[in-house]
């Protein structure tokens, strides 16, 4: 009499799902595989009133496209606060606070931007890769970025900051 096989792998054997894993599947399940990352420096070229390339190029994305991270997001308020007179205007003439506010509530509402809360797993993997990546001069915030981009399977980030093309990311517009 021959015993039988249990076809099914042993919960041991498998490959268990780590916290990142699921949070990109859920990521990528609730956004869609054709996303656009947003860093700190398209907003910033964005609000710039010299600007026409990134205007241009958000003004051509259509739908629920755009994302960035609350690490981006608060560097872009960081940045706008401590600007320069007249290096960054809101439609209306907005500058710094009042430019801020704009951003927060109207650029990224109207551009529907989804905004990603990485989990600790996701941010100490940043971290790490951080370490590695010293020599190419990323801050963390685009370590962050970059992590983010890798984890939502894409190639690509809308940047003006050419430092992530040594990453291996393509920079758009």
């Amino acid at each position: 009499m021959s015993k039988r096989v249990n076809a099914k792998p042993s919960k041991r054997s498998s490959k268990a799902l780590t916290v990142a894993d699921t949070y990109w599947q859920d990521q990528i399940y609730h956004l869609g595989r054709e996303v656009f990352y947003v860093d700190t420096g398209a907003i910033l070229e964005c609000l710039n009133p010299e600007d026409e390339r990134f205007s241009a190029f958000f003004d051509s994305v259509v739908g629920d496209r755009l994302v960035t991270s609350s690490y981006v997001v608060a560097e872009t308020v960081r940045r706008l606060l401590k600007s320069k007179p007249n290096k960054f205007r809101g439609p209306a003439g907005e500058q710094k606070c009042a430019l801020a506010v704009h951003f927060l509530r109207r650029w990224l509402e109207e551009r529907n931007v989804s905004i990603l809360h990485i989990p600790q797993e996701v941010f100490d993997a940043a971290r790490k890769e951080f370490e590695k990546k010293k020599a190419i001069g990323c801050d963390l915030t685009d370590v962050i970025s970059y992590v983010i981009v890798l984890g939502l399977e894409q190639r690509r980030i809308v940047s003006p900051d050419r430092h992530f093309q040594s990453l291996c990311l393509t920079c758009l517009p």
